[in-house]
């Protein structure tokens, strides 16, 4: 800190003071409140306690930052993002030393975010459960956080404003911390060619120094090249249609296997979207191509990409009636991942098994994706195509229904979604009933939804009770039977069948038109 000047040394000192006494009074509030039923409030007060430690942290660091006369937002570590301020906190210990892992890192990222969702589960009364907020938070976890902001108090009163590490290194970490929320800048700073280059340079520091460099150069020519594409103007005719650009993205499926002779038909028919298996260990992952004309221009790339794979993937949904989406990571039964019993042995013996049941997994049937389905899916995607592009009742409905199947990709221990997904299948189908004309939303729901059914299915013995479900929460009412998976898939499938009835009413019509024609 030879460079700060007097003025700026001293204001940092003082700000860091009121931190720091203010973190010491709300522990030593925490502590007095010791007794029945205060648990999520001295949880509360700590937490807030060593918010105060990391807010002395940051202040020290951006202090740093300023003494070169170039400040701006994006070089200074925000005061107002909670979980960074709790990560300071715990990190800044052992910023100095520059030799620690990826898992030290992210496990203080986690444990901030770990403290914060606490805070915000203990803040309300959940009006969906009854437990108390007293409740949701254990007697240990607030006294070893109360232990742990009065150690940070102490270590951070004993911090010297000369401690602080060189500028250079903070701006580096500074990056590569808001650089790993970036999920891909993620796996890639954590995969294997750049741990490599960790144990190479020896310095966690330096590495950090040399991907922001990397990525930097990286961003620049990105930039330039973005400039050049958004002074081309839109291409229109015969060369338009020449190629540009590829998209890709993969889909993943809980429903089916995926083998990649029947992909193989499809992208010898095919001069849209090349599809691939992702490897004979990963039989449910499906890599998709999409190839995109010169007529599309870089400031419509990113739409006309995104709708044309929604497209894709709701027509793949409805073809093979299961579930293929983007990846989501699920805990489908547990939490953790060991418990044992300590009082009846060691860790080596005594290992519990407790899931939830049953296991929150739709019991799909052993399924393979077939060229049959493939060229349904073809057919189901230049009608959802058309459709959408002609009613806004039909974009309404797919857009509904493509929500129902995030809803139900996202469905896991911590995030019961079950009522949600239903009620987006059942709006979806009653807008396309209502798209379609085989209802007027003057007559009865359950009755005309029965005639369009009872033409493809011999009984749709409980579609009626489906529709009464669908018809209460939309009405914000609770349901007169529980919505489990099981009802959100089969309301799914209601959706699938009734696509399916409208693609065939849609190729015979066009057959028809054709037959008249020609007469």
């Amino acid at each position: 800190m030879e460079n700060m000047d007097n003025a700026t040394i001293e204001n940092c000192r003082k700000l860091r003071e009121a931190c720091l006494a203010n973190a010491e009074a709300l522990v030593n509030s925490a502590k007095t409140l010791e007794g029945e039923n205060t648990a999520h409030v001295r949880f509360h007060l700590a937490a807030l306690a060593i918010e105060e430690v990391g807010q002395a942290v940051i202040i020290l660091l951006n202090a740093s930052s300023a003494t070169l006369e170039r400040i701006d937002n994006q070089r200074r570590i925000p005061t107002d993002d909670h979980v960074k301020k709790l990560f300071w906190a715990l990190f800044s210990p052992l910023i100095e030393h520059g030799r620690f892992t990826k898992e030290y890192i992210e496990s203080h990222r986690e444990l901030a975010r770990g403290i914060h969702k606490m805070r915000l589960d203990t803040l309300y009364t959940n009006p969906q459960d009854p437990l108390l907020p007293q409740d949701r938070v254990k007697e240990e976890e607030v006294c070893s956080l109360v232990r742990l902001c009065e150690t940070r108090i102490k270590m951070e009163k004993g911090v010297e404003l000369s401690d602080v590490p060189d500028e250079s290194k903070l701006e580096d970490f500074n990056w590569f911390y808001t650089a790993s929320d970036d999920r891909e800048k993620k796996r890639y700073f954590f995969g294997e060619y750049s741990l490599d280059k960790l144990a190479e340079l020896g310095d966690l520091f330096e590495w950090m120094k040399w991907h922001r460099q990397k990525f930097t150069k990286l961003e620049e020519e990105e930039i330039e090249l973005s400039r050049q594409e958004f002074k081309k103007k839109p291409i229109d005719g015969i060369e338009g249609n020449e190629p540009k650009w590829k998209v890709k993205f993969r889909i993943y499926s809980d429903s089916h296997s995926i083998r990649q002779k029947a992909l193989n038909e499809w992208n010898r028919n095919s001069d849209f979207i090349i599809m691939k298996l992702h490897s004979s260990k990963n039989s449910n992952e499906l890599i998709c191509e999409l190839p995109l004309p010169k007529s599309v221009h870089i400031r419509s790339l990113w739409n006309t990409a995104r709708a044309i794979s929604r497209e894709f993937v709701a027509a793949l949904n409805i073809a093979t009636m299961g579930l293929f989406w983007w990846h989501v990571d699920k805990d489908r039964s547990r939490f953790y991942e060991k418990i044992w019993d300590l009082e009846n042995g060691t860790e080596n013996d005594t290992e519990v098994g407790i899931d939830v049941f049953p296991a929150l997994n739709i019991e799909w049937e052993h399924q393979s994706l077939t060229e049959d389905d493939l060229k349904y899916t073809r057919h189901l995607m230049g009608y959802i195509h058309n459709a959408a592009r002609s009613d806004r009742r039909n974009r309404e409905a797919l857009e509904t229904y493509l929500t129902g199947l995030a809803l139900m990709s996202r469905i896991d221990i911590h995030l019961r979604l079950e009522p949600n997904a239903f009620m987006y299948f059942f709006m979806a189908l009653k807008t396309l009933l209502l798209a379609s004309g085989d209802w007027d939303s003057t007559e009865d729901l359950k009755s005309a939804a029965a005639d369009q059914f009872n033409e493809f299915l011999p009984m749709p013995h409980n579609l009626s009770d489906y529709i009464e479900w669908g018809m209460q929460l939309e009405n914000r009412e609770n349901p007169s039977k529980r919505i489990t998976l099981t009802e959100v898939i089969n309301m799914k499938n209601y959706c699938d069948v009734y696509l399916h009835l409208l693609t065939e009413r849609e190729v015979i019509r066009r057959r028809n038109l054709a037959d008249s024609s020609e007469e």
